[in-house]
């Protein structure tokens, strides 16, 4: 059975879910609005694209979004599609079958110092999968007009040989963890057995070094320049084990990183009983397919060895109706955002089905994960929220807000795929307009070259602290310990440097400036 069969598929599915008598799963989730709890919202941020299919952040808080079809990258800045649209058309995809296409992208840890972009896409012209970086060029700190472009012969193709033999289970995902190493996920290729076969490229995450490749087009990577030392298969005889992080995957399409710790959490898509969340703490773990699917025994003949593997922290009952999971991850709300959601839901992991539309939660409890407990308004017991049908991504925002994409709306026709956000309740307090305890400036030099430095003015008397965090939300150095101030104007300079003496990579940083307990932000371009 296939695991993730978008348009034209979803116009073959409804037909046969209404013959199969189960269509009205489809008919309330088709909302272009998802049903979410009170203190909620659910807002359109850009809509009529072409079959979305996934998205990436740049550091200053512009979106990059994949269509996967059109094989499209587009660029989102402040709700509106940037000037230059699209970015770029990536060569070669072959968007054959419902699963193929042009299926994820990720930015370089180093941004705007290192301009690259990753993409994973099924390769036309020849039966595999790869994973290609390109160079992009224009506004690259977002302080201008917002433009990006690529050009396609830019292309360094890290890897371009993972079996594509049919269409479906390709994975599609690319992160970056808080290693800076790369994460990528492959779906086993319809091979149930190839899952536990850690030469095979199929079925795995893997994880790749990019930071020794050269600049400029070329490729493929060799695999001793991409395979970092620390990997749990490093010592194999085989050059394709010693990239793989996790195996025993039936099709990992989504997988999300914990900002918190680094961890994995994956969406493995289910055959016929069970979908499943896995929670890949450490290098090296099996999952079990096919010798399990859920936490439940799969009979299945293979003459490679078959182990059980580690459980799934959750999974759920997919029988009687076309199942495909999507994981959101673990909520955690960054550092220095507008909004976010309350803390009770810090922690928790968020998935959604892709066909059945529902949303859910869950939360740890006595050491397991469990379906948390339910909230004011939440429609049933079980799921968080619904109507969210061709949800095949999610992110959380800068914003805190929880953005998703939705590859069709309910007709289920192209040019119809929208970027959408869920929001709550400001829970940060902001400065009422035109009552502004203080007023924090621009940062200088921009882009900072080693160094940058912050200054703002009180209008009255007040306890002020300062702190520099990460695009992901951590701590990097604490420049002010809370202290009362003086009205007037204030400054110091951030030299680059952490809370342990370390200099920080380029990239984007934000200031956060507390006076009285409101925030104020700025944010910081560093180069070096």
């Amino acid at each position: 059975m296939r695991s993730f069969a978008p348009h034209p598929a979803l116009r073959l599915l409804r037909a046969a879910l209404a013959v199969a008598g189960i269509l009205a799963l489809l008919v309330p989730a088709a909302r272009a609005q998802g049903t979410i709890p009170a203190g909620f919202s659910d807002s359109l941020l850009v809509g009529g694209l072409d079959f979305p299919v996934g998205m990436a952040f740049l550091p200053d808080g512009r979106l990059l979004v994949v269509e996967q079809k059109s094989a499209k990258i587009r660029l989102i800045r402040n709700g509106v599609l940037a000037a230059t649209d699209p970015v770029a058309t990536v060569p070669a995809v072959n968007t054959s079958g419902s699963e193929r296409g042009l299926l994820g992208i990720t930015v370089d840890p180093g941004w705007p110092a290192r301009p690259y972009l990753y993409i994973h896409c099924n390769n036309a012209g020849t039966s595999t999968i790869r994973i290609t970086r390109y160079t992009a060029a224009g506004d690259l700190t977002g302080t201008g007009d917002g433009g990006l472009t690529v050009d396609p012969a830019t292309g360094y193709d890290l890897l371009n040989d993972a079996p594509d033999q049919f269409f479906n289970h390709n994975g599609g995902t690319l992160r970056f963890g808080h290693d800076n190493m790369m994460y990528a996920s492959l779906g086993e290729d319809a091979d149930a057995c190839a899952a536990q076969d850690t030469v095979s490229l199929r079925g795995v995450i893997l994880r790749l070094d990019v930071s020794n490749l050269p600049p400029g087009p070329g490729g493929p990577a060799p695999r001793s320049l991409v395979t970092p030392p620390d990997n749990p298969f490093a010592g194999h005889p085989n050059a394709n084990a010693r990239l793989v992080w996790a195996l025993g995957l039936r099709n990992p399409f989504r997988f999300q990183v914990d900002a918190l710790d680094g961890t994995l959490w994956v969406g493995d898509v289910g055959e016929n009983k069970y979908e499943e969340i896995d929670h890949v703490m450490a290098g090296g773990l099996c999952f079990g397919w096919p010798a399990f699917e859920g936490g439940v025994a799969h009979p299945i003949s293979c003459t490679n060895a078959i182990v059980r593997g580690t459980d799934p922290v959750y999974y759920y009952d997919r029988t009687g109706f076309t199942a495909a999971v999507i994981c959101a991850g673990a909520y955690h709300r960054p550092a220095g955002a507008s909004g976010g959601f309350p803390a009770e839901y810090e922690g928790n992991v968020f998935f959604n089905d892709y066909y059945a539309g529902f949303l859910r939660r869950i939360a740890p409890s006595d050491g397991v994960w469990v379906i948390a407990a339910p909230v004011a308004g939440q429609g049933d017991p079980i799921n968080w929220g619904s109507g969210f049908v061709a949800v095949s991504d999610w992110v959380v925002g800068p914003d805190g807000a929880l953005w998703y994409c939705r590859q069709s709306n309910a007709s289920f026709q192209n040019n119809t795929g929208e970027i959408r956000r869920i929001i709550a309740s400001a829970t940060l307090s902001v400065p009422p307009a035109g009552e502004a305890a203080a007023e924090f400036l621009p940062p200088y030099p921009t882009p900072a070259p080693g160094f940058a430095n912050l200054s703002w003015v009180l209008r009255r008397a007040a306890q002020v602290e300062l702190t520099v965090f990460d695009a992901g939300g951590r701590r990097v150095r604490q420049l002010v310990r809370a202290e009362q101030q003086n009205a007037g104007p204030h400054g110091t300079t951030w030299d680059g440097i952490d809370d342990q003496g370390r200099a920080a990579r380029p990239g984007l940083f934000v200031a956060r400036l507390l006076v009285d307990g409101v925030a104020y932000e700025r944010r910081i371009p560093l180069i070096r």
